[in-house]
């Protein structure tokens, strides 16, 4: 059955609503690359043992104190559990008054015909941290964990997530310099190839750096905003591979782009600079296309199609709307995507037998930013201007 406008309009309200109540709680889970997968064949409540008994989280876990590396498995062993649990290990199915003894009242996996239990598995996490430093500085198990007090079977989804850390390590409360926690490889650059495991990369939290299918086009802002936070992963040659004016990944434009590029050319949006060197990758690519002549003689020719009329000529009083002048000042860089210097020069000159067309505004000569300009800069004027004795 058809739905009305304001129904679909409502369903796609609450689909988005919905999609970014993912993102923000993808944000907020701690990270299967950061704690591997974990196996815990345990039944155990926090509630009963924190809620009801009133026991503290160090009663359990006995050496959390001292602990200064997540190398330490700090879970509770079988001499921690035997203060409150009269475990004996001849009788497995042992029942008493008090708190359980029995195997399989917290081993559920316990096969009594073998006398067998599924074992913890507890990867070591990708992560450098110390609860005994943690603890010192007046911090609570809580401030990472949460209150664990209604909880009943603890997992991973219970250990800090990246949004945890950020509330204390924001570069004034605590440092914020990822190698703080995350670790290092070579060159103190932060590891993030985990093999088996994945690829940790930004989910966004961070400086807006999230790398989705977008970033790819984007990247530039949190570049430019942040270039240190970049540089914790990736080296400059990383950059460099696409940043190197020669070439470019084949997959960063879409398909058939060759067609479409102009509008984007025109724009300058993306910089095309960045990728191309304009007068080798993109005037080699125009001239055996046909787009452009590699042109000799001073004269615009080969032109065709590709410029209106009233491009060329009519001198300072006859310039049409049209006239290349006008396009050259407010953007030199499409015009360097066909043409090379030398055509420029063939007219803008001193030279002679030049058409020494003179691309100077009025009353140039003597100006301040002609002064300006020779200060700065003479070799550049005596690209067009044959008598090095040039000065305003």
């Amino acid at each position: 059955m058809p739905i009305s406008r304001n129904t679909a309009i409502a369903i796609i309200a609450v689909l988005g609503a919905l999609l970014v109540f993912r993102i923000a709680t993808a944000d907020e889970r701690p990270s299967r690359i950061i704690y591997p997968e974990q196996r815990l064949p345990l039944r155990f409540s926090h509630a009963q043992h924190m809620g009801t008994v009133k026991m503290s989280c160090e009663t359990c876990h006995t050496g959390i104190r001292t602990s200064a590396s997540s190398l330490d498995n700090n879970l509770p062993q079988e001499a921690d559990c035997v203060s409150c649990h009269a475990i004996d290990r001849t009788k497995p199915e042992k029942t008493t008054a008090g708190p359980a003894a029995a195997c399989v009242r917290c081993h559920p996996s316990y096969d009594a015909s073998q006398g067998r239990i599924e074992r913890v598995l507890l990867p070591i996490p990708n992560l450098k941290f110390s609860h005994q430093g943690h603890l010192a500085r007046g911090d609570s198990c809580e401030t990472c964990h949460g209150d664990f007090s209604a909880v009943e079977e603890a997992s991973a989804e219970h250990l800090p997530s990246m949004r945890t850390c950020q509330g204390c390590h924001d570069g004034k409360k605590a440092n914020d310099v990822c190698t703080t926690c995350h670790l290092a490889q070579a060159g103190l650059l932060m590891q993030s190839e985990f093999p088996g495991v994945g690829t940790l990369s930004p989910s966004g939290s961070l400086r807006g750096a999230r790398h989705d299918m977008e970033f790819r086009t984007s990247h530039k802002y949190a570049a430019q905003n942040d270039s240190e936070f970049c540089a914790s992963c990736h080296r400059k040659d990383f950059c460099q591979d696409c940043h190197n004016g020669i070439q470019k990944p084949m997959d960063f434009h879409a398909g058939d782009y060759v067609r479409i590029h102009s509008m984007d050319a025109r724009r300058n949006s993306p910089d095309c600079s960045s990728c191309h060197r304009l007068q080798t990758f993109c005037q080699g690519c125009h001239s055996r296309m046909g787009v452009a002549d590699d042109e000799k003689g001073g004269q615009f020719r080969g032109t065709g199609a590709y410029h209106p009329e009233g491009w060329n000529g009519g001198g300072l009083a006859g310039r049409s709307a049209n006239h290349h002048a006008f396009e050259a000042q407010r953007n030199i860089k499409q015009c360097a995507s066909c043409h090379r210097e030398h055509f420029c020069i063939s007219c803008h000159s001193a030279e002679t037998g030049g058409i020494r067309a003179n691309p100077h505004p009025r009353d140039w000569r003597g100006s301040r930013r002609c002064r300006a300009l020779v200060k700065r800069s003479r070799r550049m004027c005596l690209r067009c201007h044959v008598d090095p004795a040039i000065g305003c």
